[in-house]
């Protein structure tokens, strides 16, 4: 019988997972994560969704693979948390999808981890954004959520970032937009500064390529981003 093969990326999910209550997978794809939930007893139960089909239909395969119990589990088809509105879970997952698709997701369902009969649908999100993870992580902390766990992995060569928020009071609140988190840079990463270097580097060729364009604005975004590079550079400096 096979097993789950977790990726560091998909392994630093895992560990952030509340153990003991149940998770859901947000377009779970390939559905190995919560397999390997399971099987290892991390939780009772999972709920996996996707918006299409192809990928439901090879979770199924795969869980059937693994030799997971399907009275463990639920395979539900449907958009963002439209499938687990009714649930109460431990934890809810939404990896490898673009942050500005994410945020989608929390803006549709009212952005509130309340739903409409006062109950939370989580008490724990596990995100690891694609694209645009500054965005989330401003939009997520400048709401109704904390950071709570960060953590910066490689996979094929590329930094990915993968954190969990936890919903807060109105005193708790504290927001983290900075250009690189406050909570990453106080845990103090192995990976931070070479992330640090990914970002400048980035900001200075956006910066060059604005510079040789003719466009009426090519010089404020050629500053704008100039003056993100040195920032960048002062907090990498101070590490």
């Amino acid at each position: 019988m096979d097993k789950p093969v977790l990726s560091e990326r998909m392994q630093a999910i895992e560990d952030m997972v509340m153990p003991g209550l149940p998770v859901a997978d947000v377009g779970t794809d390939h559905g190995i994560i919560p397999a390997d939930i399971l099987l290892k007893g991390i939780c009772p139960y999972a709920v996996l969704t996707d918006i299409n089909s192809g990928p439901l239909e090879k979770c199924r395969e795969n869980l059937k693979a693994f030799g997971v119990d399907p009275s463990r589990f639920s395979i539900l088809q449907g958009d963002g948390f439209d499938p687990i509105g009714d649930g109460v879970f431990g934890t809810v997952i939404t990896a490898g999808m673009g942050g500005e698709l994410i945020i989608s997701i929390f803006e549709e369902t009212g952005w509130s981890t309340e739903r409409k009969e006062g109950v939370p649908l989580a008490r724990r999100f596990v995100v690891q954004p694609r694209t645009h993870a500054d965005d989330l992580r401003a939009y997520l902390t400048g709401a109704e959520f904390r950071l709570c766990d960060y953590k910066l992995v490689k996979e094929r060569g590329r930094i990915c970032e993968v954190f969990a928020v936890e919903p807060c009071g109105a005193g708790e609140l504290r927001s983290d937009c900075g250009l690189v988190s406050e909570f990453l840079l106080a845990k103090n990463d192995p990976l931070i500064t070479e992330f640090i270097d990914g970002k400048i580097k980035k900001a200075q060729h956006i910066a060059e390529n604005a510079s040789g364009s003719d466009r009426p604005d090519a010089r404020y975004a050629a500053d704008i981003w100039n003056s993100v590079a040195h920032q960048l550079e002062e907090i990498r400096k101070n590490i």
